[in-house]
Order: C-alpha cells, then structure tokens, then sequence
C-alpha cells in the first residue's frame, strides 16, 4: 500500500527545474502565436458588419441553454474520469471528481497557463491520498476515451462528409489521417508491453513503469469502466454538436443537425492537438472549413464557434473556487 503523499507533493510525473520552465514558457509563446496568426487569417475573411447584425439580434435564452449544457458535459467528464480511476482499485468520491474536473478545466480553459489542465486534476487526486500510479492511469484512460470517442464520431459521418467535400478541400482530409494517425498510435501505445524488448531495457525502473502503465490502460479500456467511459464520451461529444445548433440558433445563424454532427467532432480532435492555445484557432479553422461545405458564411461559422469557446469558458468559471477550496 502506498503512503499518503505529502499536502505539497507532486506526484512521480511531474518533472521540474529551470529548464522545464524555460520549455513550457517558450510552449506557451508558441501557442499564443499559433492562435492569434490562425484568427486573424480566419477574421479577414469575415465581413463583419454581418457579424455584428447577429450579435445585436442574439437570443439570451439558447446562449444560456448551451452553458447548462456544458456544464452537463463537465459532470458527465468527471464521472468518467472517476470511473476510470476507480477500476484500477482507487476510491473517488463523485464530489471530488466534479470538484478536481473542474478545476482542471479551469486551468486548461481560462488561463493562459503552461500548466495542464490534466495534471491539474491528477495533482489535486495524488495530494488527496490516490496512489499515483491509479490517478496516471485514470487521467491518461480518460484522456484516450474522449479521443476515440471524437474519432468514431468522425468516422461515423465521413461517407457523408466526404460526399459533401468532393475533393474540394484537403484541410478536412488532414484532420482525417490525423484520426488514423491516432489510432495507429494509441494501438502502439497500449501494446508497448507485449514488444521483444530486451531484458536489461525492461528491467529499468522507467521502462517498467512505461510498460507497466501501457499493460494498465490495454485492460483499463477493456474493463466495464472502460466501456461506459467511452459510451460517456460518445455522450458529451453528442451533447457538444447539439450546443453548436443551439448557439447558432441564438445566433441567428443556420446550421442544420447533420452538418453539425459532421464537423463538430472533426473540430473537438483538432482543438485536442496541443498546437495552440487552449485549441482556439484551429476549431476556428475547421468550424469555418467544415461548416462551408454546407454553405455557412465564414462568419457565420466563426462567430459560432468563438461563441462556443466563450460558453466553455463561462461554464468552467466555478473551477476557480473549487480550485481554492481543494483539499
């Protein structure tokens, strides 16, 4: 049994020094970059007198709607989260699940931080008393079970999607082998303990827990937990294209169920690579991309989707103070 961990510890994982910090500010810079180029490229297509006739006209009563919304989403999150967490033998109750979710999502959705919003949450469970190796296997499951759940969403919809782009855009096809890159990858990942790798190499201490970790999420997404958690992601994936539709209807703006259903996913996994800043940009890109395929205005699709980023901020607010509350 592992000792309960020091109130200021951090767990095993979490690397520090100055040169760690060097790196994640020069990270942060880039994604700042990133996402301030790509908005500004997205917004000189934009007319925006359009833009600001929607804006006038915005119904309070969906942009309010798709925050509840969200935050449904987030307590879903938190009960996967705990689920997967708990199937390695760990106990979570759901009140700190929800607590630690949404400071997480604070972290990783409101502040410009280096710091994560994953290591966020798994620091919060590592100071509690979790031991370390269930709360890393739960965040790293967690985190594999939202993207195979955007990945079959999207390969659930691409016959229609690509009948719909007809070869007319290559952005989109990207976004695509990016999803078979990924599954070819987490394949890997998870078979890592199974590779002829040589004994004195298995045998160091990192090596071991890296396969150890591997074998753990192999059977970790093969459990009851594992199935739910994915069924839960399918869920708040859903609940996400149908936030869309209700934001563009506040909006003003139209967006039919289908086109939503076969962009926003592509949009989810886009704003999941870590190239920008909290994935504002590149959703941006694709909503803009994706939703012109089905003859949605550039800043029609832009306005929605900047919209949606600002209800995920709002919903998340609350983070703050279970941050300061946490124990």
């Amino acid at each position: 049994m592992e000792n309960t961990p020091h109130p200021l510890a951090s767990p095993p994982w979490v690397a520090g020094g100055a040169k760690s910090s060097a790196v994640t500010r020069w990270s942060l810079l880039a994604k700042i970059v990133v996402s301030a180029a790509l908005l500004y490229y997205l917004g000189i297509k934009v007319e925006w007198h359009t833009v600001s006739e929607r804006l006038a006209a915005a119904a309070p009563g969906p942009l309010l709607a798709a925050v509840a919304l969200l935050i449904g989403s987030l307590i879903a999150a938190a009960l996967r989260w705990r689920l997967l967490v708990q199937q390695g033998g760990a106990r979570m109750s759901m009140s700190r699940a929800v607590q630690w979710t949404y400071a997480g999502q604070f972290f990783g959705q409101v502040l410009p931080a280096t710091v994560g919003g994953d290591l966020v949450r798994g620091v919060l469970a590592y100071r509690s008393g979790l031991p370390w190796r269930d709360v890393l296997a739960g965040v790293v499951l967690d985190r594999v079970a939202a993207l195979l759940g955007s990945v079959i969403l999207i390969f659930s919809g691409l016959p229609l999607l690509a009948e719909r782009a007809a070869g007319e855009d290559l952005s989109l096809a990207w976004t695509v082998l990016v999803s078979l890159a990924l599954i070819i990858g987490l394949g890997v990942a998870l078979s890592l303990d199974r590779l002829p790798l040589p004994l004195s190499l298995t045998e160091r201490p990192f090596v071991a827990n890296v396969l150890g970790l591997a074998r753990r999420l192999r059977h970790g997404l093969r459990s009851r937990a594992g199935f739910v958690g994915l069924a839960l992601s399918l869920l708040i994936h859903l609940n996400t294209v149908l936030i869309v539709v209700v934001i563009a209807q506040g909006l003003g703006v139209a967006i039919s169920p289908l086109a939503a259903f076969l962009v926003v996913p592509l949009a989810i996994l886009a704003a999941a690579v870590p190239i920008s800043l909290n994935g504002w940009g590149v959703r941006e890109g694709v909503m803009v991309t994706g939703l012109g395929l089905f003859g949605v205005p550039a800043g029609d699709a832009l306005l929605v989707s900047v919209t949606l980023g600002l209800a995920v901020v709002v919903s998340v607010l609350p983070g703050s103070f279970t941050w300061l509350t946490a124990k």
